[in-house]
Formats: C-alpha cells, sequence, structure tokens
C-alpha cells in the first residue's frame, strides 16, 4: 500500500499492546483501531494470543489501538498511527489496515450523518478496511447465541440487554446471573467460552444480504455487522500460517 500524506491534527491513542513491537520482522502486519477503548481491543486481542502460538513467531503480528472517537475520528485516527509505524519503523507498511466503529446515535441529525458517510468515503480513499456495526457492536457479540431479525432495527439499550439474556441462557448451571454493563469487557470471556463464531458469521452475513437486496446506505442497515469480515481475514491467516508451519 503506498503511504498516503500525514493528518495534521494528532489524535491521541490508547495502545494495547502487551509484547515489543519488531514490525519489521513479521511477515504481516495487521492494524485495527477501534472505537471503543475495553471490549472491542478485548475482543481482538485473543487473535494477538492466537498468533503468539505459532512457530516461528514472526507470522502475523496484530496491533490493537482504541481512540474513544467517533466513525470519522477512528478512520482518521487509523491514518495517524499507519504513519507513525511508518516512521518508527524503518518505513515499515502496513498490510491492512481495519476501523471498528458504530453506528450509535449518529443518523439524529445531519452533522453526524455527513460524518458517518465521510468515515467511509476516507477509508476507501486510503484503503482502509471498515469493519462497522449498526447499531453498534455488541450486535456481533449477540450473533454468537442468537438469531436476529434483519427486519426489524433494534436500538443499542435493546441490544444491551439481549446479550444478558442470551449470555445467561447460556450458564445453565450458574449461580451467579451475568449483568451486561456497557464498556465493560468481561462479556467477552463469555463469548469466547459459550459462543458459536461459526454460527456468528453466518448469522452476520444473512443480515447484510437482506439489506444489500434492499439497497439500504451502511447508517440506514440496522441491524447489520461487518466485524465478520474481518474475524474471517483473521481466522484465515492463522489457518494459513499454520498449515505452512505443520
Amino acid at each position: 500500500m503506498a503511504r498516503r500524506g500525514k493528518i495534521a491534527k494528532s489524535v491521541e491513542l490508547i495502545e494495547e499492546d502487551v509484547r515489543p513491537v519488531r514490525s519489521r520482522k513479521y511477515v504481516y502486519y495487521v492494524l485495527i483501531v477501534c472505537e471503543d477503548q475495553n471490549t472491542e481491543p478485548a475482543y481482538f486481542k485473543q487473535f494477538e494470543d492466537l498468533f503468539d502460538g505459532l512457530l516461528p513467531e514472526e507470522t502475523v503480528y496484530v496491533r490493537r489501538v482504541g481512540t474513544g472517537r467517533n466513525s470519522l475520528g477512528v478512520v482518521k485516527a487509523a491514518l495517524t498511527e499507519r504513519d507513525k509505524i511508518y516512521e518508527e519503523n524503518n518505513h515499515r507498511q502496513i498490510d491492512e489496515i481495519w476501523a471498528v466503529f458504530d453506528k450509535d446515535d449518529l443518523d439524529q441529525s445531519t452533522g453526524n450523518r455527513q460524518n458517518f458517510e465521510a468515515a467511509f468515503e476516507l477509508a476507501n480513499l486510503e484503503k482502509v478496511n471498515v469493519a462497522y456495526s449498526n447499531e453498534c457492536f455488541e450486535l456481533w457479540l449477540l450473533l454468537h447465541f442468537v438469531d436476529v431479525n434483519p427486519a426489524l432495527p433494534v436500538p443499542r439499550e435493546d441490544l444491551y440487554k439481549m446479550l444478558e439474556i442470551a449470555v445467561n441462557a447460556s450458564l445453565l448451571d450458574s449461580k451467579t446471573p451475568f449483568q451486561y454493563v456497557h464498556g465493560a469487557s468481561d462479556v467477552i470471556r463469555y463469548v469466547s467460552m459459550y459462543g458459536n463464531e461459526s454460527a456468528a458469521m453466518s448469522r452476520a452475513e444473512s443480515l447484510q444480504k437482506y439489506h444489500q437486496s434492499l439497497s439500504h446506505a451502511p447508517i440506514d442497515s440496522n441491524p447489520v455487522t461487518f466485524v465478520n469480515a474481518l474475524v474471517q481475514s483473521l481466522r484465515d491467516w492463522y489457518r494459513y500460517y499454520s498449515y505452512e508451519n505443520d
């Protein structure tokens, strides 16, 4: 990927790296920049751990960054981080850049709609992959447990409650009910233990096909998530390197 110009305004980022960055030694470098600073980075940490288990170690490097920004801010933060890595790591190019963000309430005003649409335009221009969710990331987690009707828009507060109910339904013998708190990362453990990623992939694709068949714009596609595309890419790379090193 050709290097683009820097974003003039500095963006403060929260980096989630848990090992030294040796980016130029890695065969493939994936940068994931998230809107959320807790739940989403915690979810993608499992892929860092997954690739850490491969030998040789220099296979795929996953770098997670949480921003606390909105959709357009996440894409801009991804470009800032890309340029930072390029400058600090001997002109190391990023192989895949992903921006993970939500729609949330961005359709409530003209300005917010414009920012959301601008995020897609900038991402397309700069070759940043977008893994967005409408209404929010919790939809992707919920799909690990249950189907969601594509024709009925689901507000985020309802998604939180549905996720809590779904997790508790999987805890058949637990004496302590799970309570979902937005922004907390403990839900990731339950999704990993009791959720079905393969089913979530299929359910996400079904939602996408429904909204695409009606030519819905991203901001009007509720419920839908494309986090599965990012997860599929990471799983494919893991299978590739696992097979190569058997």
